[in-house]
C-alpha cells in the first residue's frame, strides 16, 4: 500500500468503513474502485493531493457532484480527488458577486443563496455540483435571461499542474478562464473556488402541460417554432417519453407573473389544446425544489445528447417517434428537448469554449433501467437512436458526455477545439490533468 503521507483533508482508503459509499457514482452502470479517495476542505488539501499524485505516479480524477454520465470524475486503482467538501459562501450584495467553494450542489447553493434573494443560473437536478455543471457550460431554468452557467463566472481559484494555486479570470491568465467555460472539467487543473455575477430573483411562474403521445408530431413542430423565441424571460423545455412510459410533457419556469406567463402560453395551447394544464405562481426557491423533485441517490442509465441548429423536419420528427415506439422493455425511455436562444445566443461561440450558442435547442435522448439484463438493449437504443437523428442534428453537449460519440472532441467543442488544445499546451503540458476525453495536447 502507497503511504498517504503528505495528503491532508479526510483520507478514505480501501479498507475504510465509509469506502464503499465514497466511491460510487450517481451512474450505477459504473463499479469504480479506486485506491484512495480524498475529500478536500481547504484549497491546500487539492494542491496537496495533486502533488501528491504526482509524486508518487498515481493517476487521478477530481470529482465534486460525481454526476459524469461516463463515471469519469472516479477511476480504478488510482486517485480521486473529491471537493465536495469545500464549501465556503461569501456573498457580496454591494459588488453582486458570490465566491463559493468547488464543492456545492445545486439545491443546496439555491438555499444559501435564497437567503440573500440572489441566483446564479444553474441546472434543475438537486445533487448536481456546481463545478462540473459550470465548466461543461451549465443550462438551467434560467439561462434564456441570464445565460449559461459559464456566462455569470467571473473568476475562478485553481490548483494548477505544478501544483501550485493561481487565479483566472479576464484580467490574468485569460486564455485559461476563456477554456474553462466550456470545456475546463478535468483538462487544465482542480477548480477549487468560483466568483459568480449573481441575479437578484424573487417571484416566479412555472407551467406543466401534457398531451397524449399521438399528439407528438403537433406538439414538436410547434414547440420548436415558439419555445427558441418566446420572451426570454421563459425558458420552456419538452420531454417525450415513450408509448405508455408517459404523456408528452412541457415545463418551464418564468421570471414573471402567473398572467403574464398565461398569455405566452396562449399560442401553444391554442395551437395542439393539451389534455391538462397548471400553472403556478411560487417564489425562485419554492419552483426551484420543485423542479429538483426527490433526490435520488444512484441510477442505472444511459445517455447521450445532440442540438439542433434547425427546426426538426417532417422525416426527423417521424424518426423520434418511431425510435420511441421500438423502445425496450423493462425500462424508462425519452428524449427531452431544452430550449436555447435569448441571452445563451447573445454571447458569440468563440467568446467561452461553449460553442454552441446559436442552436435552437438540445436533444438528451435517455434511457433508465433497474435489471442488469435491460443494460444492452438500453444502451443500444440511445446509441442507434443518436445515429439515427445525426442527419438532422450536430454536435454534442459536453455535460452530457458520451463515450459512444467517435468525434466527441468536435462534438463538443466544434471550432473551439484547436484553441482549446492550444490552452493545454500552455497549462498542462505534462498531461497532468487526463481521462478519457480530457482535451488532447
Amino acid at each position: 500500500m502507497v503511504s498517504i503521507y503528505g495528503l491532508t483533508g479526510r483520507v478514505v482508503t480501501e479498507g475504510s468503513s465509509d469506502y464503499e459509499a465514497a466511491r460510487h457514482s450517481f451512474n450505477a452502470r459504473f463499479s469504480k474502485r479506486p485506491k484512495l479517495i480524498v475529500f478536500c476542505q481547504l484549497t491546500e488539501d487539492v494542491a496537496n493531493a495533486v502533488r501528491w499524485a504526482k509524486y508518487h505516479r498515481i493517476p487521478f480524477r477530481v470529482r465534486c457532484g460525481g454526476h459524469s454520465y461516463e463515471a469519469f470524475s472516479t477511476i480504478d486503482e488510482g486517485l480521486v480527488i473529491d471537493v465536495s467538501e469545500m464549501l465556503q459562501l461569501k456573498v457580496d450584495l454591494k459588488a453582486g458577486t458570490a465566491k463559493l467553494g468547488a464543492g456545492y450542489r445545486l439545491l443546496s447553493l439555491y438555499e444559501a443563496l435564497w437567503k440573500y434573494r440572489v441566483a446564479i443560473p444553474g441546472g434543475t437536478c438537486p445533487t448536481v455540483g456546481i463545478s462540473g455543471l459550470t465548466l461543461g457550460g451549465g443550462f438551467g431554468l434560467l439561462s434564456r435571461h441570464f445565460g449559461m452557467t459559464c456566462d455569470s463566472l467571473l473568476e475562478l481559484e485553481m490548483v494548477n499542474s505544478r501544483g501550485m494555486v493561481i487565479y483566472a479570470n479576464d484580467r490574468q491568465h485569460r486564455e485559461l478562464f476563456w477554456a474553462c467555460r466550456g470545456a475546463g472539467d478535468g483538462s487544465f487543473g482542480a477548480i477549487t473556488s468560483f466568483t459568480f455575477r449573481i441575479h437578484p430573483i424573487g417571484e416566479v411562474a412555472y407551467y406543466t402541460i401534457q398531451w397524449d403521445f399521438t399528439d407528438l408530431p403537433k406538439v414538436v413542430r410547434y414547440w420548436q417554432q415558439w419555445a427558441p423565441f418566446t420572451d426570454t424571460r421563459l425558458t420552456p423545455l419538452l420531454n417525450l417519453s415513450a408509448p405508455k412510459q408517459g404523456d408528452i410533457l412541457s415545463t418551464g419556469l418564468y421570471i414573471g407573473t402567473q398572467s403574464e406567463l398565461r398569455d405566452l402560453l396562449r399560442p401553444l395551447l391554442q395551437h395542439v389544446p393539451p389534455k391538462t394544464i397548471t400553472v403556478r405562481s411560487a417564489t425562485w426557491i419554492e419552483a426551484a425544489r420543485h423542479f429538483a423533485g426527490r433526490a435520488v441517490k444512484q441510477a442505472t442509465f444511459k445517455n447521450s445528447s445532440a442540438y439542433a441548429y434547425e427546426p426538426l423536419s417532417d422525416a426527423a420528427i417521424d424518426t423520434i417517434v418511431d425510435q420511441l415506439t421500438k423502445a425496450p422493455g423493462g425500462s424508462t425511455n425519452m428524449v427531452s428537448l431544452d430550449a436555447y436562444g435569448g441571452a445563451i445566443a447573445g454571447v458569440a461561440p468563440q467568446d467561452t469554449a461553449f460553442v454552441h450558442r446559436t442552436a435552437l435547442f438540445v436533444l438528451q435522448y435517455q434511457a433508465y433501467w433497474e435489471q442488469e439484463a435491460d443494460a444492452a438493449p438500453n444502451i443500444n437504443w440511445v446509441e442507434r437512436f443518436r445515429q439515427l437523428m445525426l442527419p438532422y442534428t450536430r454536435g454534442a453537449y459536453r455535460d452530457y458526455c458520451d463515450v459512444m460519440i467517435p468525434d466527441w472532441p468536435l462534438a463538443y467543442f466544434g471550432d473551439n477545439l484547436a484553441r482549446l488544445q492550444r490552452v493545454k499546451r500552455l497549462y498542462d503540458p505534462e498531461n497532468v490533468f487526463t481521462y478519457e476525453q480530457s482535451i488532447r495536447l
